[in-house]
């Protein structure tokens, strides 16, 4: 049970672990973390913080110290705010609190790449097609019919900058259709026309150097970066009655001959420029090229600075074939490795929560290439386990580079993927390699322990009896009634169950909030799964709580992120302390407004305080209806 005493205790460690009061811009909380944003990371002591009993973990991300507590969270910041010094620090500080430079370039290429992965997965699938029917003979390739396939696989890497200029625009305010329109401007054939590459012509007077535009990306950043701030500008100086009609006028007028004469060439010298340094390395030295790159890949991932690897091969693979891609793979392998090892290591040990976490990370990595749930939830807790990722990404990578791996197309999944590089002898080997190095090393040499209880048991812990149509909030408890009850809980929202694995946030895909499924909504609105007692409705509106008669209590959360959006776009239509029945209207929220802003809109919901004799059986998959039956939770006897 936590009590107050221990949410003060929990709440002064953490701020003594972040450095203070002093060395915190803005602290705030969102339904299961403490997010800080500090202005010295290196006063921030993460070992300590990861093993502080009651932190489930510590990541950084987005330009924050996010704090898992669970959903007792508000507790604990009511808490620290109350401690001396702290009490000027609020909630809507954070938009004053100051981002590092390359946390900032680092989520803008993620925000701007990731949209586009499920694109690019899907046609390099269709390019490995094409060329498998053509060179067995089953389509002639001059035939129509593989000309609508090859146009179906390339269309996405032709179009490049088109999708860059769209998701890169949005990312930073602009209009993603302008951004969009203005990258096309340079693929339309009246431009074109006016030269072949190499060449150069006279455009206003000006020199006009010539370029194939087609599969480049950083010429639609830059642009992008550019209409940004012409695109703030015009809004200042205009009347706001004629800035629909001239805002967009202005910015194709003039953004457009800027990309042509400036951007464009610029974009284009500096990528080639990259691309030759990182193809001179894998040529001069390849084997250290292919180790390094795996073995320090864990750490791009974590510091969420990979997009930045990432784009550089999707230019490549423009070109037709990545190394990158090919290196990259070694990471892949390793991290899939260890998933699979730890799942045998909590066989084992008998240990159910790391065998949950480590089954649900091994099926995230395995089918979707997601490895984020290993990572932040098997690999950075465990040092030796992070010892042991990269011993074997190195070795796989060694492989990798003895046959010279490369990649031709791009899926982040490690056997989906073996089809798109090239030689795949050579994939299958470092596969291998990958997934057995760590899976020996971890039964040989085990992993290092937390110090706290993110994989122990959960009914470890005495649970005494709740009160009863308490709305309070959170308890994190599991009572008498909850053990030997069976709870059917609904779907709250319709739309495609996905695993909770494949949610994109390393918090809900790890399990540490909680087992459940996550949904990708189709539609715009919350309805209750169960009745019960509404015990959490945040003041931003994104999530909402609720406790069963029987004690059970559920976590809604719409969207990925979404705190940061201040409670814009969502409408809740109960208080804390409500009664509420299944299929009552708990919120409403504007999914396009949400997605426009660049936020996922998939929704987890999940047990937060389910107990070790209980499980949670899934009777959904795919689509689902609003009010469906979802999961069922079961005592351990049913």
């Amino acid at each position: 049970m936590v009590t107050t005493d221990t949410d003060a205790t929990l709440a002064r460690t953490i701020g003594d672990l972040v450095g203070g009061a002093e060395n915190v811009a803005s602290v705030h909380n969102c339904t299961t973390r403490l997010r800080f944003v500090v202005r010295d990371e290196g006063k921030v002591d993460f070992d300590r913080l990861n093993d502080t009993p009651g932190v489930l973990q510590t990541v950084r991300a987005g330009g924050q110290v996010q704090v898992v507590i669970g959903t007792h969270v508000d507790q604990v910041r009511d808490r620290l705010v109350a401690l001396p010094g702290w009490s000027r620090l609020d909630d809507t500080a954070e938009a004053t609190g100051k981002r590092r430079p390359l946390d900032v370039v680092f989520d803008f290429l993620a925000a701007t790449f990731q949209p586009l992965i499920p694109a690019i997965t899907g046609a390099a699938l269709v390019q490995v097609l094409v060329l498998l029917l053509t060179q067995f003979g089953v389509l002639a390739a001059d035939s129509p019919t593989a000309a609508v396939l090859t146009a179906t696989g390339n269309a996405v890497f032709f179009f490049l900058p088109v999708f860059v200029g769209f998701t890169a625009s949005r990312k930073l305010g602009a209009n993603p259709f302008v951004g969009a329109a203005i990258a096309a401007a340079l693929l339309h054939p009246a431009f074109t026309a006016i030269g072949e590459q190499g060449s150069v012509a006279q455009a206003f007077g000006l020199p006009l150097f010539m370029y194939s535009y087609a599969s480049s990306m950083f010429p639609a950043l830059l642009m992008a970066l550019a209409l940004a701030g012409f695109d703030r500008l015009l809004k200042r100086v205009l009347p706001r009655a004629l800035q629909q009609v001239f805002v967009p006028t202005l910015e194709l007028l003039i953004l457009v001959p800027l990309t042509a004469l400036v951007f464009g060439p610029i974009g284009v010298v500096v990528g080639q420029g990259i691309g030759e340094g990182l193809a001179w390395l894998s040529t001069n030295a390849p084997l250290v090229f292919y180790v390094v790159v795996p073995a320090l890949w864990v750490f791009l991932v974590a510091m969420g600075i990979h997009w930045a690897l990432i784009s550089i091969a999707l230019v490549e693979l423009a070109a037709g074939s990545s190394v990158i891609i090919g290196a990259a793979f070694g990471y892949q392998y390793a991290i899939f490795g260890v998933a699979l090892g730890m799942v045998i290591r909590a066989a084992r040990e008998r240990n159910g929560k790391l065998r949950d976490t480590a089954v649900a990370a091994t099926i995230s990595v395995g089918i979707g290439g997601i490895t984020e749930p290993t990572l932040y939830g098997l690999v950075l807790p465990f040092r030796r386990v992070l010892i042991i990722q990269m011993i074997s990404a190195a070795a796989s990578g060694l492989v990798l580079g003895i046959f010279g791996v490369y990649g031709v197309g791009f899926s982040p999944a490690p056997i989906l993927a073996l089809p798109l590089l090239v030689p795949v002898v050579g994939a299958v080997i470092a596969l291998v390699v990958g997934l057995v190095v760590p899976i020996v090393l971890l039964q040989v040499w085990g992993y290092q322990k937390k110090g706290t209880a993110t994989v122990e048991s959960a009914d470890a812990e005495a649970t005494p009896a709740p009160v009863a149509g308490s709305g309070s909030g959170f308890r994190g408890l599991v009572d008498g009634a909850a053990r030997t009850a069976t709870v059917a809980v609904g779907a709250p929202l319709a739309g495609t169950v996905l695993a909770l694995a494949q949610t994109p946030d390393p918090i809900f895909s790890g399990g540490l909030i909680g087992p459940g499924v996550a949904i990708d909504p189709t539609g715009d609105r919350v309805v209750a799964p169960v009745g019960g007692t509404v015990v959490a409705v945040p003041a931003t509106g994104h999530a909402i709580g609720i406790r069963t008669d029987e004690g059970v209590e559920l976590l809604i959360h719409v969207g990925i992120d979404t705190v940061r959006l201040e409670g814009t776009h969502f409408t809740t239509r109960v208080v804390q302390g409500q009664r509420v029945a299944a299929g009552d209207l708990l919120m409403e929220f504007d999914a396009a407004a949400i997605s426009a802003a660049g936020y996922s809109l998939v929704t987890p919901v999940v047990v937060t305080n389910l107990g070790g004799d209980q499980r949670v059986d899934l009777r959904a998959d795919g689509a689902v209806a609003e009010r469906a039956p979802l999961f069922t939770i079961h005592p351990a006897a049913d």
